[in-house]
C-alpha cells in the first residue's frame, strides 16, 4: 500500500513518465490494495473479529468507506446496495504538459488535478489517499497486538 502510494508525488510532478500516461490506473491500484488490506488483517491469527471488528472499523470511517466504494464500482461497473451517484468513484483527471523540460529530458505531463466523486461530493483523489493511510493507522494503533508496517511517510 505504501509503494503505491510513494508513487503519487513522482506522477503528479510527471516526473516517472512510465507512470504518467496511466494515472488512473495508478489511483485504482491505490484504492484497491488500501481496502483490501481488510482481508489480510482479517487472516492474521491475532485477529479476533469479537475484538477488531475491522468490517465496523471501515463502515465508520469515510475515507475508508469511499475507498471501498471506489473498488466495489471497479470491480461491478456500478454501485448497486446503495442509492449513489451513478459517477461515484469516478476519476477526473487533468494533465498538463510542461514546456520546458525537466532536466534537460522530454517535456513531461504533470498531474494538475485528480478528482474523484464520493460520497462528500468531489475530493482530491491524492488527499484522499493520505486520509485512508491515516485511517488505517488509528486503526493499528487502536489494536497494537495486530501486526502492524505502515512506516511515516
Amino acid at each position: 500500500m505504501m509503494y503505491q502510494f510513494r508513487k503519487f508525488p513522482f506522477i503528479r510532478e510527471g516526473i516517472n513518465a512510465e507512470h504518467g500516461g496511466n494515472v488512473e490506473f495508478e489511483l485504482f491500484s491505490f484504492f484497491e490494495i488500501c481496502y483490501h488490506l481488510k482481508d489480510w488483517i482479517s487472516q492474521d491469527d491475532a485477529y479476533d473479529r469479537a475484538v477488531h471488528d475491522i468490517e465496523s472499523f471501515i463502515n465508520n470511517s469515510p475515507a475508508l468507506r469511499i475507498c471501498a466504494d471506489i473498488c466495489n464500482r471497479l470491480k461491478h461497473r456500478t454501485l448497486s446496495k446503495r442509492t449513489r451517484s451513478s459517477n461515484l468513484g469516478a476519476f477526473h483527471i487533468e494533465m498538463v504538459l510542461s514546456v520546458f523540460p525537466k532536466d534537460a529530458g522530454p517535456p513531461l505531463a504533470a498531474i494538475s488535478k485528480a478528482h474523484i466523486d464520493t460520497e462528500r461530493g468531489q475530493e482530491d483523489a491524492f488527499a484522499l489517499a493520505a486520509e485512508c493511510i491515516e485511517e488505517w493507522r488509528r486503526y493499528f494503533a487502536t489494536y497494537p497486538a495486530l501486526p502492524a508496517d505502515i512506516p511515516a511517510d
